[in-house]
């Protein structure tokens, strides 16, 4: 596995002014850092929140919302990564007060113009290193802090054994993936960890007690299920989909649930498949991935196997 912290550092800085944001900007590309530079409010907590950056610069004079609001809006989220640094700038010196309300809001520093860059270097560089590697820990977690579910590095590490174990006994072996069609686009007023809450039960009550059922990110689930053939993994998304349809009602939802998207890959013979267990799970998140485009903008139901995927 690839570290996480071998990737290239991404820090989001969201300026109101002009010269300030580019000569900053220039100083962290001359060191190493990818920058992606913003001038609004609004647009720099929509890309935080999307984006997943090493660390965030935020102007208090930024428009629309200023950066200490944008700061508590994050601090709020809870699918933000909170191991995401957060410094605010101020482009005079400030008072004691509003350092202590930016400290409040969850800022990690707070900054005042000009900037030291020489100590905002050291600071970033500390705190994207430590971030690093909490990021690499967590991925090598078997189970998901959000859901309680196995992570996609458990999943991976289930994978395997059931995969041996249905290749010794000539068994079936299937993986199905799964999304709510209402987390995959329509917003309820509900907190989005709410619904993730919600699918991860659904998919616990409807799994057998072999299943291994993990959360993958983006809102999307996998459940292993050994002993499983094509027509089983069918019956099974069937049964997430009805138990969805049936229980939406249970979190008071602003929108109900319509349905799933569903995604699956299963063999007869895993022996005979000609590939690993970590390819079921591919496959199976790439027919879940043609279902969502299949069915985007659909309030309805949607599942494929990967066998019906079109040849590219």
């Amino acid at each position: 596995m690839v570290e996480l912290s071998k990737r290239p550092m991404l820090v989001l800085i969201a300026s109101h002014g002009e010269w300030v944001g580019r000569s900053v900007e220039s100083v962290l590309e001359l060191n190493g850092f990818t920058v992606l530079r913003v001038a609004g409010g609004r647009r720099a907590l929509d890309l935080a929140r999307r984006v997943n950056p090493d660390a965030l610069l935020l102007d208090d004079t930024l428009t629309e919302m200023g950066g200490v609001e944008v700061c508590r809006a994050l601090r709020d989220d809870p699918l933000f990564d909170h191991s995401i640094p957060i410094f605010v700038t101020s482009p005079a010196p400030a008072s004691n007060r509003l350092r202590l309300t930016a400290y409040e809001a969850g800022a990690w520093d707070f900054c005042s113009q000009p900037l030291d860059v020489e100590t905002l270097l050291l600071k970033l560089n500390t705190y994207v290193r430590a971030r690093r590697r909490l990021e690499d820990v967590q991925a090598s977690s078997l189970i998901d802090p959000l859901t309680g579910l196995y992570s996609a590095y458990g999943l991976q590490q289930w994978a395997e054994q059931l995969g041996a174990r249905a290749s010794r006994k000539h068994e079936p072996f299937a993986c199905v993936a799964v999304t709510s069609t209402v987390t995959d686009g329509a917003p309820t007023g509900k907190p989005a960890s709410t619904e993730l809450t919600y699918m991860a039960d659904i998919c616990r009550a409807q799994s057998r007690k072999s299943d291994i059922v993990g959360y993958v990110g983006e809102s999307r689930f996998a459940i292993l299920a050994p002993d499983t053939d094509e027509t089983g993994a069918r019956q099974f998304v069937g049964r997430l989909t009805r138990a969805v349809t049936r229980t939406s009602s249970a979190i008071d939802l602003d929108q109900p649930y319509a349905g799933l998207h569903a995604g699956f890959y299963a063999v007869p013979d895993f022996s005979a498949a000609g590939v690993d267990a970590h390819e079921v799970v591919r496959r199976a998140k790439a027919a879940l991935q043609h279902a969502q485009k299949q069915m985007e903008g659909k309030r309805i139901s949607g599942a494929f196997s990967f066998s019906e995927l079109p040849i590219s």
